[in-house]
């Protein structure tokens, strides 16, 4: 009975486990299936994979090199190009910019103060007319009253060098004295002269009134009170700024802003035509005064200043206004549409129409442009065929195939 208890603990101890199906070849079947099940999905993919897309063809009747452009008689590019023939220029008008009316200040004045005082008495107003030598405004001074004293003083010690000399040269005459004592006596009194016409001058330049420390300030000039900033009371000093300004109203300057690119084309001499809102339908006529050699830094502008009669006082300063100008160009100078200019933004290029159908981007250099022309300092002769729109086309059919 033992022995039979034993054999059966024995068998249940070292029986095998039970073994996992095996192919043909002796590996396991699932790793079979993981196979094929992968080979499927990559078939899947491959075949769900877009296709590449077929080689970009080139337009017909069109042949492009790095900066020309050739078109067949029958490429559809022509319908969107217009040619046209490159002819001289001679003077023309810019396009108009924007300016303002101001003084001529050639023909005006600022008044101040020779001395520091205070207002009494003020005759004028602003927008009045006045004639020079009119009284604008009085002041009382203490410095008046030290300029007459030192022209009193001046007076006594020339007298008295005069007086001192009429003595001696009656005593050298007497031969009491040496002529040097003279000599000495008249230098003094040349001295003492010189005093006087320095304290008479003083007073003069001044226009004190005689007899009071009480100063008139009169019209340097004819013209019209257009500033004043001068009332009774008020306390003055040569330092300050200036009290009233007279102008002669009957030309007026008018500062332009003209752009860097324009003002190289404007000479000093010029013809100028000014309109203003104030004036509807007048055009008015003046010259270039100056073109200013120094640019606005932050506008990128230049002042061009024109000089404008103004005999009937209509334009008033401060106005706004627009001018244009008229420009002369050398006679080798070509003008063509400004649709004709394309630029890379430093350089300046046009199409030129080399042979039939083949047209070379050639650089210029370009004035400023006016009612939609522009003129060609450099690059171009008269003759020429160019593309005068369309151009923008053919430049970008050429940055396509590079």
């Amino acid at each position: 009975m033992a022995n039979s208890l034993e054999t059966s603990h024995a068998t249940d101890a070292v029986q095998p486990p039970v073994a996992a199906p095996t192919h043909a070849w002796g590996r396991p079947i699932w790793w079979v299936a993981a196979v094929v099940a992968g080979a499927g999905l990559i078939g899947v993919a491959s075949a769900l994979e877009p296709a590449s897309p077929p080689a970009e063809s080139k337009p017909a009747g069109l042949s492009v090199e790095p900066s020309a452009i050739g078109l067949a008689p029958d490429a559809a590019q022509w319908k969107f190009l217009k040619l046209s023939r490159v002819g001289p220029i001679g003077s023309h008008w810019t396009d108009s910019v924007p300016g303002r009316v101001g003084l001529d200040e050639s023909a005006s004045a600022k008044v101040g103060v020779p001395v520091q005082g205070r207002i009494t008495r003020v005759m004028v107003e602003l927008g009045d007319h006045v004639t020079a030598g009119q009284p604008l405004f009085t002041l009382v001074s203490p410095e008046v009253d030290e300029l007459r004293s030192a022209k009193r003083q001046a007076d006594v010690e020339a007298d008295a060098a005069r007086t001192a000399l009429a003595r001696i040269e009656a005593t050298v005459a007497a031969r009491a004295l040496p002529e040097k004592e003279a000599q000495s006596a008249r230098q003094r009194v040349r001295v003492a002269e010189v005093a006087q016409q320095l304290a008479d001058d003083k007073l003069h330049s001044i226009r004190a009134t005689p007899g009071t420390s009480e100063l008139v300030v009169s019209a340097p000039r004819a013209g019209v009170v257009v500033d004043k900033a001068v009332v009774v009371s008020q306390q003055v000093a040569p330092d300050v700024p200036p009290l009233l300004t007279i102008a002669d109203l009957s030309t007026v300057w008018v500062t332009a802003d003209v752009f860097e690119s324009q003002v190289v084309d404007i000479r000093a001499g010029g013809t100028a035509e000014v309109t203003t809102p104030s004036l509807p339908g007048d055009t008015m006529t003046g010259t270039v005064l100056m073109v200013s050699a120094v640019g606005d830094p932050e506008r990128h502008t230049s002042p061009v200043r024109i000089r404008l009669t103004n005999a009937d006082r209509r334009l008033r300063p401060n106005a706004y206004a627009r001018i244009r100008f008229s420009v002369q160009h050398p006679d080798a100078s070509v003008e063509i549409a400004a649709t004709a200019i394309v630029s890379d933004g430093e350089r300046q290029y046009v199409y030129v129409q080399e042979s039939p159908g083949r047209f070379v981007r050639r650089e210029v250099t370009a004035g400023s442009a006016h009612e939609g022309r522009m003129p060609i300092i450099k690059g171009l002769a008269p003759g020429e065929t160019i593309v005068e729109d369309g151009a923008i086309l053919l430049d970008n059919q050429i940055a396509i195939s590079q």
